[in-house]
């Protein structure tokens, strides 16, 4: 790094050296020329003059340098060569964007240039008619009139109570038992037998006289008296005698 910087600080030297042992064109510095002589200058750290005697400062970049509402041109240039010492610096055109964060003057006949050196950046306006620096501020800054006041711790947030359990329902007793049911008494009056109608005497059944069995003639039984002689009309005599048993 210091043999960088050393490296730096002698090509600026040799530059301004070449620079100033040229005849100056007449006319005003150009854009590109400022670019140079402002790079130089805060490398260096050996050119206060680049700013001018009633630079305008911005606030925020006076807080920043810790500078007093006083502090001259020289305290300015001082204070921020101490931030970009040992810092390689580089200087580009600034932003209309970066302006405005800056509080830079309007004034589109001064250039505006970003000085980088590091992790800091300033907005650098430049009067080309006196060759010098006419503003200086840093964007992304605001000027704090009050101490900062740490914001109060985040609160507890308590969380809700867990919702109550449901009640257990007690267990249903059994039903109790039935009672045996006591023995209504009835109290029965005394009544008076009823008189009992005589039943009819039952019909004796007429007894019918069997009838009577038939008679049966008692015929003498025939027997054979003579020789079987075959005849067309056959008495009963004549069957027997031929051995047939008449009806």
């Amino acid at each position: 790094m210091n043999r960088y910087r050393c490296l730096l600080l002698a090509l600026a030297l040799a530059a301004g050296a070449a620079f100033a042992q040229q005849p100056q064109p007449p006319g005003k510095t150009t854009e590109q020329q400022a670019r140079s002589y402002v790079a130089s200058a805060f490398m260096t750290g050996a050119a206060p003059l680049i700013m001018s005697d009633d630079a305008n400062v911005s606030p925020a970049l006076r807080q920043r340098l810790g500078l007093a509402p006083d502090a001259n041109s020289r305290a300015v240039y001082q204070a921020i060569v101490t931030l970009t010492g040992g810092k390689p610096v580089q200087v580009r055109r600034a932003s209309p964007e970066e302006l405005v964060m800056a509080q830079a003057p309007s004034a589109p006949e001064k250039p505006a240039f970003a000085l980088e050196a590091g992790d800091m950046t300033l907005i650098l306006q430049y009067d080309l008619e006196r060759d010098n620096i006419a503003f200086a501020g840093q964007p992304g800054a605001a000027a704090v009139a009050a101490p900062v006041v740490a914001p109060p711790p985040p609160q507890r947030v308590e969380e809700p109570p867990p919702p109550p359990a449901p009640p257990v329902a007690a267990p249903t007793p059994p039903p109790p038992a039935p009672k045996a049911e006591q023995p209504v008494l009835q109290t029965v009056e005394p009544q008076l037998p009823r008189a009992a109608k005589p039943s009819p005497p039952p019909v004796a059944a007429v007894a019918r006289p069997a009838p009577p069995p038939p008679q049966q003639r008692a015929e003498p039984r025939l027997r054979p008296d003579g020789p079987c002689a075959i005849k067309p009309v056959m008495s009963d005599q004549d069957l027997v005698n031929c051995g047939a048993t008449p009806r």
